[in-house]
Protein backbone atom coordinates (compact mmCIF):
# COMPACT_ATOMS: atom_id res chain seq x y z
CA UNK A 1 0.00 0.00 0.00
CA UNK A 2 0.96 3.64 -0.41
CA UNK A 3 0.87 6.26 2.34
CA UNK A 4 0.59 9.83 1.03
CA UNK A 5 1.81 12.47 3.47
CA UNK A 6 1.71 16.23 3.33
CA UNK A 7 4.72 18.27 4.37
CA UNK A 8 3.87 18.76 8.01
CA UNK A 9 7.09 18.77 10.01
CA UNK A 10 6.16 15.62 11.94
CA UNK A 11 5.40 13.77 8.67
CA UNK A 12 8.92 14.40 7.42
CA UNK A 13 10.53 12.57 10.33
CA UNK A 14 12.71 9.74 9.03
CA UNK A 15 11.46 7.43 11.77
CA UNK A 16 7.91 7.55 10.35
CA UNK A 17 9.13 6.66 6.87
CA UNK A 18 11.24 3.83 8.27
CA UNK A 19 8.32 2.46 10.30
CA UNK A 20 6.02 2.54 7.29
CA UNK A 21 8.59 0.85 5.05
CA UNK A 22 9.25 -1.87 7.63
CA UNK A 23 5.53 -2.65 7.51
CA UNK A 24 5.69 -2.93 3.72
CA UNK A 25 4.21 0.46 2.85
CA UNK A 26 5.57 2.93 0.34
CA UNK A 27 5.64 6.57 1.49
CA UNK A 28 4.80 9.20 -1.12
CA UNK A 29 5.22 12.85 -0.03
CA UNK A 30 3.04 15.54 -1.57
CA UNK A 31 4.64 18.43 -3.39
CA UNK A 32 5.47 21.36 -1.05
CA UNK A 33 2.34 23.25 -2.13
CA UNK A 34 -0.23 21.33 -4.11
CA UNK A 35 -3.65 23.05 -4.03
CA UNK A 36 -4.78 21.08 -7.08
CA UNK A 37 -4.58 17.93 -4.94
CA UNK A 38 -6.69 19.50 -2.20
CA UNK A 39 -9.97 20.94 -3.57
CA UNK A 40 -10.83 22.75 -0.32
CA UNK A 41 -7.93 25.12 -1.09
CA UNK A 42 -9.99 26.67 -3.90
CA UNK A 43 -13.00 27.11 -1.64
CA UNK A 44 -10.94 28.87 1.03
CA UNK A 45 -9.26 31.04 -1.61
CA UNK A 46 -12.68 32.25 -2.80
CA UNK A 47 -13.88 32.90 0.75
CA UNK A 48 -10.71 34.84 1.60
CA UNK A 49 -10.98 36.87 -1.61
CA UNK A 50 -14.56 37.81 -0.78
CA UNK A 51 -13.75 38.66 2.84
CA UNK A 52 -10.84 40.90 1.81
CA UNK A 53 -13.42 43.11 0.13
CA UNK A 54 -15.65 43.21 3.22
CA UNK A 55 -13.12 43.30 6.08
CA UNK A 56 -11.78 46.85 5.69
CA UNK A 57 -15.28 48.24 6.21
CA UNK A 58 -16.10 46.01 9.16
CA UNK A 59 -12.75 45.47 10.89
CA UNK A 60 -13.64 42.21 12.59
CA UNK A 61 -13.30 38.86 10.85
CA UNK A 62 -16.27 37.18 12.53
CA UNK A 63 -18.55 40.17 11.93
CA UNK A 64 -17.51 40.27 8.29
CA UNK A 65 -18.10 36.56 7.96
CA UNK A 66 -21.58 36.75 9.45
CA UNK A 67 -22.57 39.84 7.43
CA UNK A 68 -21.11 38.50 4.22
CA UNK A 69 -23.49 37.83 1.34
CA UNK A 70 -21.27 34.87 0.53
CA UNK A 71 -23.01 32.87 3.28
CA UNK A 72 -26.49 34.40 3.01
Amino acid sequence: SVIIMDNARFHRMAVLTEMAQKQGHKVLPLAPYSPELNPIEKVWANIKKHLRKVLPAVGDFMTALLRSSYFN
